[in-house]
């Protein structure tokens, strides 16, 4: 069987905690040594479009799969089949536009709990987009957050992350009117912001950065593209990436690279911190996450979407349509 997941249906079968757990197991998995998984391949496309695809075999758990997105002029969407490689069957293929949002969400989440001060009670948030939202709700998921303040440009986009995050988690979501006010004070920061091509797009300044304080950046993930400066590397005791790939294709990393201040001896890769690792060790350690999401993410979220889904009984069931051909 082969079963097809719509927005909607994938958006019934989100379950953060789940999540977390299924891609840190990817990680260790990859920890280990047995998954193939190749750099992403990029491609322009006409029409100032790009056709991008991620792939990873993981031999341990017998999963595979892909995720595809692809953009149009100012459309873009999302694409994932995942694959059980012992039963030779495509087990899903799925609408995958939020659940990126929330893969990143949950690889934000498992960093911070490895990397955020145990008793971490207070976010600061720069953005108020979707995954602004995801990033949030994950680290709600591995710390007992108390308060949080929000920063976007537009007031009345801050101002409605603000309703609809304290209703959503029961906790209190201020918003504020600069991002230097959204991180004062705060243990924990989430950079989640629509990353341009146009002007630097550096939204999170390492001035800003504070003993103790955890940092988490999902954004810039091509070269051209900005989320925080370089000297917010340099401030950094530790860094923690998700990929060594993004150092060749993160322009916040490429510029912290280029002005010398990405140095390699502070960088573990966040399937170090799954494998038992430890990172933070002592509470005035200032922490930086930074990561652009990987195949092997992707598939254990969508693994997860799956597995709820079938509780659920949610989507269509399209039976084996993929025709069996021998080859010897």
């Amino acid at each position: 069987m082969t079963l097809i997941l719509s927005l909607k249906d994938v958006e019934q079968a989100i379950n953060m905690k789940n999540m977390i757990e299924q891609i840190e197991e990817g990680l260790v998995e990859e920890h280990n040594g047995n998954v193939n998984m190749p750099p992403r391949m990029n491609m322009s496309t006409n029409n100032q479009g790009f056709f991008r695809l991620m792939s990873a075999v993981m031999n341990d758990s017998g999963y595979m799969g892909f995720k595809a997105f692809f953009k149009s002029g100012p459309v873009v969407r999302y694409l994932i089949g995942i694959i059980d490689q012992n039963e030779n069957n495509l087990e899903a293929m799925m609408d995958s536009s939020y659940l990126t949002a929330v893969r990143t969400g949950a690889t934000t989440g498992l960093a911070t709990k490895y990397l955020a001060r145990e008793n971490a009670k207070t976010v600061g948030v720069i953005g108020s987009g979707l995954e602004a939202r995801t990033n949030l709700e994950a680290v709600c998921a591995v710390r007992e957050i108390e308060y949080v303040k929000v920063y976007s440009p537009n007031p009345q986009r801050r101002e409605l992350y603000a309703a609809e995050m304290s209703e959503k988690l029961g906790i209190k979501v201020e918003a504020v009117e600069s991002p230097a006010l959204a991180v004062e004070g705060v243990d924990i920061v989430n950079v989640c912001t629509n990353t341009s091509t146009k002007g630097n797009g550096v939204a999170f300044e390492g001035k800003w950065v504070r003993k103790g304080m955890h940092v988490n950046s999902i954004g810039s993930t091509m070269p051209i593209m900005r989320e925080i400066d370089t000297n917010t590397f340099e401030t950094a005791d530790s860094i923690v990436i998700d990929t060594k790939h993004l150092e060749t294709e993160s322009g916040d990393v490429l510029e912290a690279i280029k002005s010398g201040q990405y140095d390699p001896s502070k960088v573990v890769e966040l399937k170090e911190l799954a494998a038992g690792q430890k990172v933070r060790i002592y509470d005035e350690q200032i922490t930086l996450f930074k990561s652009v999401g990987t195949a092997v993410q992707d598939i254990m979220a969508a693994r997860a979407v799956y597995e709820e889904a079938k509780k659920l009984n949610v989507g269509t069931d399209v039976g084996d349509f993929l025709e069996a051909k021998m080859f010897n």
